[in-house]
């Protein structure tokens, strides 16, 4: 009986063995969100996409000191997340003045080599409730907002939110 006991646990932790802190308040959580905006090389990317996937949407700024610590972290996982069936999409929220080679410049500085989008006229703030940076939040295969990340979550967390 202990033995079955323990299976059924192990059975019921997120595959990491990491269960996500708690989703901070968020006013849009488990309502539908939608979001267009184009790549750092300019197509018109929508969010949720229509492949059936999971979307973690990393929003980031070139100025922003915790973004530079926790999105490093993030894309090293990324592999984390695809076996997850889910997908890493960076967002850039970039200022009046600051350019999309500033924010390649930017990631490059963090040691990152990824795509990302670029939202200029703050459609991340109007449409999705992002008011602060860094922020983070898993979206479902519908579009439904699963899950804010809380101010200290750690990428572990976001894995194991986005498997959900």
């Amino acid at each position: 009986m202990r033995k079955l006991l323990a299976l059924s646990a192990l059975l019921l932790l997120p595959a990491c063995g990491h269960a996500p802190a708690p989703s901070a308040q968020h006013p849009m959580l488990g309502q539908s969100v939608t979001l267009a905006l184009p790549s750092d090389g300019g197509a018109l990317v929508s969010i949720p996409s229509q492949d059936g996937k999971t979307t973690v949407l990393d929003f980031w700024g070139p100025t922003c000191e915790p973004c530079r610590k926790k999105l490093p972290d993030l894309v090293a996982k990324n592999a984390e997340l695809q076996a997850r069936g889910a997908r890493l999409i960076l967002v850039a929220v970039l200022a009046e003045n600051e350019s999309t080679e500033q924010a390649k410049a930017t990631l490059s500085s963090w040691g990152v080599d990824w795509p990302f989008l670029v939202d200029r006229a703050d459609a991340s703030r109007s449409q999705l409730g992002v008011d602060k940076l860094p922020a983070t939040l898993v979206i479902d295969a519908q579009g439904k907002l699963l899950w804010s990340a809380p101010a200290d979550a750690s990428a572990d967390d976001v894995i194991a939110a986005a498997g959900r």
